[in-house]
């Protein structure tokens, strides 16, 4: 059991390191015709070295995150963990949440680190990092809690259903995953206000501009907001987060500074097309698709004495098998992902098209390639490496569906 759990590993990491270097392959591939204007010379060879830098950093951080993960299955850390933790307490909750929590703090810990050189040398060297070190260490701060009170709440509700219903729980947490993702989007907005401060946009010509755009397209908004974003970067962004009371627009400063009127508006007729196409609800079967194989592979690793005991462990703990259903999930989820990706490319397609339909195509491509522009964004990604990975297709590819909408 061992040797497949390693196996499973090394295949997973194998594949991620396969797509890294198809990206690394295409550092000189030709822009497509009708993106050459995005980039003049100096601004194209700026692109390309931010590229080649990002995706060095990239496999750095891959090749780091892999040594960590491996060493701790290796030298059977989560049995140590337990085996201290045991001398102090055999509370099911506490030695659980403890062989849990403490490595993914520690692998956070280390990917903090490796994102200081991200944010403050390479986002720094080409203009993009505004984020001050105080800023950064506190958006660590808040992004671990976060994530130590979701893991501990759902992990420990797991440990008290598996006590009330046995192993019908991989049944039940079907269900709590799908509750979940629900009210994770419900408060978006809320988790958003976390990191950011968002502000009102004043009375003037663009809050009328949007509104009387919502009220045409029926979208009833809750709120128009300016998001703080320059602080941390100079990258450009919107969003319409939220559903019923949480329903909420916010804008990027930085959009709102370097797009003109038309384009902010059809920034948002792309982002409110989502809503109103109700791509959340078409992309739900394959999300419940993700959640069936997560709980199936969960029974089937998390209740075999064998995987715990490959590990150190005398009996099944169902704490590390949480950990290793992970790994072993992994390659599945890869291939899933690669219909889901596709069903998100087909909408981002619907998407642009009604943003054409509201702004038409010429001041949809100019805030397409504005934002490809300022934010030095990837016009030629390797094709197999955007079937597996992009949720968005190309530039290229949106572009040039967007002048055959505008040509009706």
């Amino acid at each position: 059991m061992r040797t497949v759990i390693f196996a499973i590993f090394f295949l997973a990491t194998a594949f991620g390191f396969f797509l890294q270097y198809l990206t690394y392959s295409r550092r000189n591939a030709p822009l497509p015709e009708n993106v050459k204007d995005v980039y003049d010379e100096k601004s194209y060879k700026k692109n390309q070295d931010y590229k080649m830098e990002s995706l060095r950093f990239s496999i750095v951080t891959s090749i780091i995150s892999t040594l960590v993960a491996l060493a701790f299955l290796f030298f059977n850390f989560h049995h140590s963990l337990y085996a201290f933790v045991s001398e102090h307490t055999s509370n099911l909750y506490l030695t659980s949440l403890f062989i849990m929590l403490l490595p993914m703090l520690i692998s956070s810990v280390i990917e903090t680190l490796l994102g200081i050189y991200d944010t403050f040398v390479i986002e720094e060297k080409f203009g993009f990092n505004k984020t001050k070190p105080a800023t950064y260490m506190l958006d660590f701060l808040k992004n671990t809690l976060i994530v130590l009170v979701v893991v501990s709440g759902l992990l420990s509700l797991f440990l008290l259903l598996h006590s009330l219903l046995g192993n019908w729980v991989f049944l039940a947490f079907f269900f709590v995953l799908f509750a979940f993702v629900l009210f994770i989007t419900f408060i978006s907005p809320l988790l958003i206000r976390i990191f950011y401060k968002l502000t009102p946009l004043e009375d003037g010509e663009l809050k009328t501009k949007i509104e009387d755009f919502a009220k045409q397209t029926g979208y009833k908004l809750k709120g128009i907001y300016v998001v703080d974003a320059s602080k941390r970067s100079a990258k450009m962004n919107a969003f319409a987060a939220g559903f019923g009371k949480t329903k909420t627009i916010g804008l990027f400063d930085t959009l709102i500074e370097k797009m003109t009127h038309d384009e902010i508006i059809g920034v948002l007729a792309h982002e409110i097309a989502h809503a109103q196409k109700k791509h959340v609800l078409k992309s739900a079967p394959l999300s419940l698709l993700d959640f069936a194989i997560i709980c199936a592979v969960a029974f089937f690793v998390v209740t075999m004495p064998e995987v715990s005991q490959a590990f150190g462990f005398a009996y099944t703990n169902m704490a590390f098998g949480i950990y290793i259903m992970f790994i072993m999930v992994s390659p599945i989820m890869m291939l899933l992902q690669i219909p889901s990706n596709a069903l998100s490319r087909k909408h981002e397609y619907e998407a642009d098209a009604f943003e054409v339909q509201c702004v038409g195509a010429d001041v949809a491509i100019s805030a397409m390639k504005k934002l490809y522009r300022e934010d030095l964004g990837n016009l030629t990604p390797h094709p197999f490496v955007v079937m597996v990975e992009h949720s968005h297709p190309t530039a290229s590819q949106r572009i040039a569906a967007m002048e055959k909408v505008g040509r009706g």
